[in-house]
């Protein structure tokens, strides 16, 4: 009984740490990326969007917006767990933690809630701003767009975990981010329509294989309710991807990679 209440107390500290590690600096952490969501939402959504027009029934600045909080949801869960877990790695606080009474799926799970929790702070922030915004957004699947929202930040927060483990440089972590995960979430239909690139099989194939395509999808569905893609296929393929992620990460903790000379 002792036992199981020092790993639930080292648990909550590991958690808190993870969680304070963004809350306590907002204005490095949340707000940047929420600010420039609604730079984009101006300039893109307003100003631009004015003169694009209506994408199916839903203006453009309507059509776009849950792509940019999918781009703030993924990119933030991603950055929370990835930063940690390399700071920790390489500063040696990483022993402390291991050597702890937590177990390793113990120690993955706080990292990822952690990431989680970000995730959603940012991404949920935007949304709600959404409301204050010329911006249409269903009421009637709000539980759905909560549950998807959760799915995808746990997604990017076991990727983060992954990166984390394998990075020797923080600029790896970046490269990432830049070479990888934005091309895939600009690629995904943050700011086109599927219809519009009818013809240029490049980029139809390239949409097809992006799971940030159905991903951005999906919250675009639960938001707005317009769908271009199979909406069950995008669920299907969003939560076996996230397993297969959380699966790799628990395994990697368990064979000490990254966390060992």
């Amino acid at each position: 009984m002792l036992r199981l209440k020092d790993k639930n107390n080292s648990f909550f500290s590991l958690l808190e740490r993870e969680v304070m590690r963004f809350v306590k600096n907002p204005t490095v952490t949340v707000a940047p990326p929420i600010i420039s969501q609604i730079l984009y939402v101006i300039v893109f959504g307003i100003i631009l969007g004015s003169r694009i027009g209506e994408v199916g029934e839903y203006s453009y600045i309507s059509f776009m917006f849950p792509g940019l909080i999918m781009m703030a949801l993924l990119t933030n869960a991603y950055l929370n767990p990835s930063w940690s877990l390399f700071s920790a790695r390489h500063h040696n606080w990483i022993e402390p933690i291991i050597s702890s009474p937590l177990g390793y799926l113990q120690i993955v799970s706080a990292y990822i809630i952690g990431g989680i929790a970000r995730g959603l702070l940012v991404g949920g922030t935007i949304l709600a701003l959404g409301f204050f915004l010329p911006v249409y957004i269903s009421t009637s699947n709000l539980v759905y767009i909560i549950v998807y929202m959760i799915l995808v930040a746990f997604l990017a927060s076991t990727l983060g975990c992954l990166m984390g483990l394998w990075a020797e440089e923080y600029d790896q972590i970046v490269m990432i981010l830049d070479f990888l995960l934005f091309p895939l979430i600009f690629l995904g239909g943050v700011f086109y329509s599927i219809e519009m690139i009818e013809g240029i099989w490049i980029l139809e194939l390239f949409v097809e294989l992006n799971p940030i395509t159905y991903m951005i999808d999906g919250l675009r569905y639960g938001i707005i309710g317009l769908s271009e893609l199979n909406t069950t296929i995008g669920l299907i393929l969003l939560i076996t991807l996230s397993i297969t992620s959380f699966l790799l990460t628990t395994y990697l903790f368990i064979k000490g990679y990254g966390l060992r000379e």
